[in-house]
């Protein structure tokens, strides 16, 4: 089950791109990350894994040549990156990898899929870091994040903030009360859930957080036993997007 246990991830973020359309967060969306880091360590949880991912339609991708001017400004951009690009049949695409950072890596692809009556494009850029550090923070809170979107986005984007820590679940019910402490520091109300022995997966609405799509759901909280000493708790805005 476990949400299907992924949910079908990135489905699921197309869907939520279009129920968001057009709305506002950029500005909001660094902040948000900070904020599910802080709920992680007042819960005395060791974090690890984090990323923020946005996707863009690019709406004027019909004009020859586009896409290819567009991948080669943003060359001129980000100096330094490793550029790859294919195309196969009626598919083109462009992916882009940062250097190793003390936050982590920054990801970037630009995908054309052509029929002969449309062609659909967007952009796909993603950061992430395998520990969340002072670094990361920085990163995400003192302009490079913010900067970095101006550079690669025409529009302004829905942000999906996610981050990963591991906790102590040597005492009963710790996944229960590990998820309602959460949803308690998050000012959370439930929409849905799933409730098992070993994992628990809630999607709620916060008002601490900006966007809300389908049921006013606006962040998700998975816990899941991993058989030992320790569990890992997921949560994101406005959903979950990393495996869980």
């Amino acid at each position: 089950m476990k949400m299907k246990r992924v949910l079908s991830i990135f489905a699921i973020i197309g869907f939520v791109v279009l129920e968001l359309g057009n709305k506002t967060i950029v500005a909001d969306s660094a902040p948000e990350l900070t904020k599910l880091a802080a709920v992680l360590e007042a819960e005395d949880s060791l974090l690890k894994e984090w990323t923020v991912y946005s996707r863009e339609i690019i709406e004027d991708s019909n004009s020859p040549g586009e896409l290819e001017k567009y991948a080669a400004r943003l060359q001129d951009k980000l100096p330094g990156w490793e550029w790859t690009f294919t195309a196969s049949g009626r598919k083109w695409e462009a992916a882009a990898v940062s250097p190793a950072s003390g936050y982590g890596r920054e990801y970037l692809q630009i995908i054309s899929t052509r029929t002969p009556h449309e062609t659909n494009a967007y952009i796909i850029y993603k950061a992430a870091g395998r520990e969340w550090n002072e670094e990361s923070a920085a990163f995400l809170t003192k302009g490079g994040f913010n900067d970095r979107l101006h550079d690669i986005f025409r529009g302004e984007p829905p942000i999906f903030s996610c981050i990963t820590g591991i906790f102590d679940d040597r005492m009963d019910k710790a996944l229960y009360l590990k998820a309602s402490r959460i949803m308690k520091r998050l000012n959370a109300v439930e929409t849905e859930a799933i409730k098992e022995k070993d994992f628990i997966s809630i999607s709620a609405h916060s008002p601490l957080f900006t966007d809300t799509f389908e049921y006013g759901m606006n962040v998700q909280i998975a816990v899941r036993s991993t058989g030992g000493k320790y569990a890992t708790v997921t949560v994101g805005t406005p959903i979950i997007t990393i495996e869980y």
